[in-house]
């Protein structure tokens, strides 16, 4: 039997024809082990590199690289046509917007939390994002100074414990996620691959995140909107639901910006001209770092282009999103029901068919028409469709106001030679960065 099912799932089956790793058509076990290696996102562009534009990852999943793919799979359908629905993988602890896999369930939570993004909602949350910016730049000081040790923990020591503990929460939640396909081994499985820090780690996040909700749930209106208040107004998610969201706020809303900050600090010590080139606009824009905000920044061309090559160069979200093909085509291609199809965000922003030098940090590709041979389809940060990401305006008011600041205030050197900072990070989902010791000068303004 074995032997037959081999030679069925290598010459016969429905996803045959499609090249990729021979393991990964006879067993799941290549895609979870690529999952939790910590170079998953790197080996399926390799693999699409020396196939092309589809690659079998799993006996019944393929992984897609093009943006026309990318649309079929995330984008809104049409009337009457039968939606790619999230994989079962996602079905993990409390129920959240990025886990629930039914579309009302989902549609009734981005609801609740809709309004938590909206232009007035941001232009009310900006207060806090400028306390959070200037409180970094005060304690950069104090460290460039060599004065007093600063209280934030996250700057000290580059991370606090919770910043640390997300990341071993995300590489337990795969090793879990994994788990799940191998039924009644499925606790042998935990105890082969995971350690025991990875959980502990876990857990800790999971209740210090519980606790945080349950806190604010016991706080009820406090007379000023945050995102809390939206989820609570209406009363329309239960206590696990607004848990599970309390959750994704904390995760999406703290390490992806650090992260694309992490990347951007990098390529651009790494491309003094680009460098020079920012700090120049920011400079000539602003007399004073009171006239930094989230629209003042928006009128800057340069720093929005640094901002939109880091996001292309280093997405936050490094895996591509498992959707259950419901039938349909994808790029030209009829796809079997129940297919997993997937497409990597890292593949499609990194691919010279849609990107002339395209792993190479060109800010001005993103200026008025840009560079002759982009095709800008292929670039998918915060995804598209019905799932889009729904922070996104507040990710660039953030990224826009914290690079800014940084510009205005001071001058960056690189602290330590490093061959290639990037090539050193692990794809957990998000990214977890090696140390990035960087010099900060407070700037010379010569009168």
């Amino acid at each position: 039997y074995l032997v037959a099912r081999c030679v069925y799932l290598l010459y016969f089956h429905p996803l045959a024809r499609y090249p990729g790793p021979k393991l990964a058509a006879l067993s799941e076990a290549w895609h979870n082990r690529n999952m939790t290696c910590g170079r998953g996102c790197f080996n399926v562009r390799e693999l699409h590199h020396k196939h092309g534009d589809v690659v079998r990852l799993g006996p019944n999943r393929l992984s897609f690289a093009t943006p026309q793919a990318y649309r079929d799979i995330y984008g809104h359908v049409k009337h009457g046509q039968d939606r790619f629905l999230k994989n079962k993988w996602y079905e993990l602890d409390e129920p959240r917007i990025v886990r629930v896999r039914d579309p009302i369930a989902h549609a009734e939570q981005r609801r609740a939390l809709s309004h938590a993004f909206s232009a007035r909602a941001l232009r009310d949350q900006e207060s806090v994002i400028h306390r959070y910016v200037d409180l970094l730049m005060e304690q950069l000081a104090r460290l460039g100074n060599g004065g007093e040790k600063p209280p934030f923990e996250a700057v000290s020591q580059g991370s606090n414990r919770w910043i640390n503990l997300i990341i071993r929460y995300l590489q337990h939640s795969f090793y879990r996620r994994n788990a799940k396909k191998y039924g009644p081994f499925s606790s042998l499985y935990m105890q082969w691959s995971s350690s025991s820090e990875l959980r502990e780690a876990s857990e800790e996040h999971r209740t210090l995140t519980s606790e945080k909700a349950k806190r604010r749930l016991e706080l009820g209106d406090m007379g000023r909107v945050d995102f809390f208040s939206h989820l609570l107004k209406g009363g329309k998610l239960d206590e696990r639901s607004i848990i599970g969201n309390t959750d994704t706020l904390i995760i999406a809303g703290s390490e992806t910006t650090a992260t694309t900050l992490c990347g951007l600090t990098w390529y651009l010590l790494s491309h003094p001209a680009c460098l020079q080139k920012l700090t120049d606009e920011v400079r000539g824009a602003f007399q004073s770092l009171d006239e930094i905000t989230g629209d003042s920044t928006a009128t800057l061309p340069y720093l929005h282009g640094c901002i939109e090559e880091g996001l292309r160069m280093f997405p936050p979200v490094t895996i591509g999103l498992p959707r259950d093909c419901p039938g349909a085509v994808i790029d030209g291609r009829y796809i079997p029901k129940d297919t997993i199809v997937q497409c990597d965000p890292l593949t499609l922003h990194t691919s010279p068919r849609y990107w002339v030098d395209s792993e190479e940090y060109r800010p001005e590709r993103w200026l008025g028409a840009g560079l002759e041979g982009d095709d800008k389809r292929a670039f998918q940060p915060f995804s598209t469709g019905p799932r889009a990401c729904l922070g996104v305006n507040m990710a660039y008011m953030e990224l826009r106001i914290a690079l800014a600041k940084l510009m205005w205030t001071y001058d960056m050197e690189m602290a330590s030679k490093i061959d290639n900072w990037y090539d050193a990070c692990v794809d957990v989902g998000l990214w977890k960065k090696p140390d990035l010791m960087v010099k900060f000068h407070p700037r010379v303004v010569v009168q």
